[in-house]
């Protein structure tokens, strides 16, 4: 049996228009795909550039910490990031080392880069027993 389609004015057999239609879904389908895996996020761009440091006020990037004339990493911190709370948790790459005041035993020459997190990245990194944390990365 035919079933003439008005839109196109062609007449396709009843029995195939069912597998089209499925065609044309995974084509719409796999082109939304490729254009969301183009498009980048936020959390998959790790590339740092001069203009995205600037804007990154969660990280204290490797050319900060190079560029510092602190004596420790918690000096540093306060002058380079004044907003960042001091009631925090210090993680040093992914063990837990203690509060803010661990920073001033540690030299800025060890870090490669230093991140704030909220308390609830954190706790999805470390567990409820982290508050918001300063991430310390070393060399």
């Amino acid at each position: 049996m035919l079933t003439n389609i008005a839109v196109t004015g062609v007449c396709v057999p009843q029995h195939r228009r069912f597998p089209m239609r499925i065609a044309v879904l995974a084509l719409g389908l796999a082109i939304a795909a490729g254009a969301c895996a183009s498009s980048g996020t936020a959390a998959g761009d790790q590339t740092v550039s001069a203009r995205t440091t600037a804007r990154r006020t969660n990280v204290i990037s490797a050319e900060e910490i190079r560029d510092s004339r602190a004596p420790n990493m918690l000096d540093m911190v306060r002058q380079l990031r004044p907003g960042w709370p001091t009631q925090v948790t210090v993680v040093v790459n992914n063990d837990i080392m203690g509060g803010f005041d661990f920073l001033r035993q540690q030299p800025i020459s060890t870090a490669a880069e230093i991140r704030y997190l909220s308390r609830s990245e954190a706790q999805s990194k470390w567990g409820m027993r982290v508050l918001e944390t300063i991430q310390v990365i070393t060399r």
